[in-house]
């Protein structure tokens, strides 16, 4: 079972996850939280970036806006996945500890955060 998010760090990122079939779903999922909320919407990347396994959109938010931005979120994901995770300047354990999901939980690819720590 995915842990659920929990409002115990300053700031967050929430990731959209989507592929070619939903990007049109995603992009207004996006484009909605940003004019519901305090959130910097960040580009909808239709290709794999970072540690992310499917193409994804960022949200940028602060702990202000976790009670409002996470349940909007959860209800109106439609079966998208979001991997949301504490901001504490410590990347690996960002994408590992303090990792949370609404809906399934994907495998991220965290080889470069642990090619940083060598």
């Amino acid at each position: 079972m995915p842990r659920r998010p929990q409002n115990i760090h300053k700031a967050y990122h929430a990731h959209v996850y989507f592929g070619p079939e939903s990007v049109a779903q995603a992009r207004a999922l996006v484009e909605e939280a940003g004019g519901l909320f305090k959130v910097q919407v960040g580009r909808v990347h239709e290709k794999l970036v970072g540690p992310h396994p499917c193409w994804s959109c960022q949200l940028a938010f602060s702990a202000a806006e976790f009670e409002q931005v996470i349940p909007w979120l959860d209800e109106h994901r439609r079966g998208l996945d979001v991997f949301v995770h504490g901001l504490t300047g410590d990347d690996l354990a960002d994408h590992t500890a303090h990792a949370y999901w609404l809906g399934n939980e994907w495998p991220l690819n965290l080889a470069m955060f642990r090619q940083r720590e060598s």
